[in-house]
């Protein structure tokens, strides 16, 4: 069992929740915040991989940009840390499982068929739940597990669109590319908490970029095919404000994110799942200011499936927040 230091051993059910006194609700209010920030960031992607650069070609970009300047901004922030042995071979593995992830991903996207995305995405907390109660001893009793489920469930409605079916999601060919995401994506959060008993939020991030590095290289020859670096080429100058900004939105939930998992892997991954809530609402605010931005049409019937959703995933956030 990993090693999560005096974080989660005791804890047993929700009123005995005790990591270090008025912190707790500090690191909740910043898994909310990071959820606002992946939500930002998904508009701001699906906006330019729609308008501007195909998913692998804009994945190369944004990857060049982050594991150049996030490393740099973290050590500016806070000075560098090293790492145990132990720590320095789950950062690695985080490191891996993050770039894979993200690589399988855009993969994903540039097949064309999404739609299974956000459902399979907001799946994630089913899946940490009992990862980090194997591995790291996380258990808060079975209420703030419904909460998480309902949470879990307003997320699907959330990102759901007209004509999806739950038989259709097994026949789907990137159902197990997203699902494969997911999983790798949750392996590396369940790996961060024991390094994170060692060094900050802001040199974890700049660790993973770091030993990302070598697998950006390794995968460029055989990744990088002649359509994508002419994509590159022709869409650069045009998207790179996108990209950059995306990354903005990237960084910040990085650095929320790894300190809430500091504390808490399971409650953080639901708290995070409030960002399905943050796009209904920034989607709403954008179509209002400027409808073809994001290029989105639905029923009313999906737009009032989503917002129920949305109110299903405040209801399991206020009582794990309570």
């Amino acid at each position: 069992m990993l090693d999560n230091n005096l974080y989660a051993h005791t804890i047993r059910d929700k009123n005995t929740i005790n990591f270090v006194g008025d912190r707790m609700e500090f690191f909740m209010i910043a898994a909310i915040f990071t959820g606002f920030f992946f939500a930002l960031r998904n508009i701001v992607n699906k906006y330019t991989i729609a308008n501007r650069m195909k998913g692998l070609a804009f994945f190369y970009l944004s990857t060049a940009i982050t594991i150049i300047a996030f490393p740099i901004i973290s050590w500016t922030v806070s000075p560098m840390m090293f790492p145990s042995f132990n720590s320095l071979l789950l950062l690695i593995f985080a490191s891996v499982t993050y770039f894979v992830g993200s690589l399988i991903f855009f993969y994903a996207l540039s097949l064309g068929d999404v739609t299974t995305a956000g459902p399979i995405l907001s799946t994630r907390p089913m899946l940490i739940i009992p990862l980090s109660f194997i591995l790291l001893d996380e258990f808060y009793g079975y209420e703030v597990i419904a909460w998480i489920f309902l949470i879990v469930f307003g997320a699907i409605m959330t990102s759901w669109n007209e004509g999806m079916e739950l038989k259709s999601l097994y026949r789907n060919k990137t159902l197990w590319l997203f699902f494969t995401t997911t999983f790798l994506w949750a392996m590396q959060n369940i790996s961060s908490k024991p390094v994170l008993q060692e060094i900050d939020n802001f040199n974890f991030t700049g660790w993973i970029h770091i030993f990302s590095i070598p697998l950006f290289l390794a995968c460029t020859p055989f990744v990088l095919k002649k359509s994508i670096k002419n994509d590159l080429k022709r869409n650069l100058k045009s998207t790179l404000p996108y990209a950059i900004l995306a990354n903005v939105f990237l960084y910040g939930s990085f650095i929320t994110m790894f300190f809430a998992m500091k504390f808490s892997v399971s409650l953080s991954e639901a708290l995070i799942a409030t960002h399905g809530v943050f796009i209904v609402i920034l989607g709403f605010i954008i179509s209002q200011i400027n409808p073809k931005l994001i290029a989105e049409k639905h029923t009313k019937q999906t737009y009032m499936f989503r917002l129920i959703g949305a109110v299903l995933i405040f209801i399991g956030a206020y009582n794990i927040l309570v």
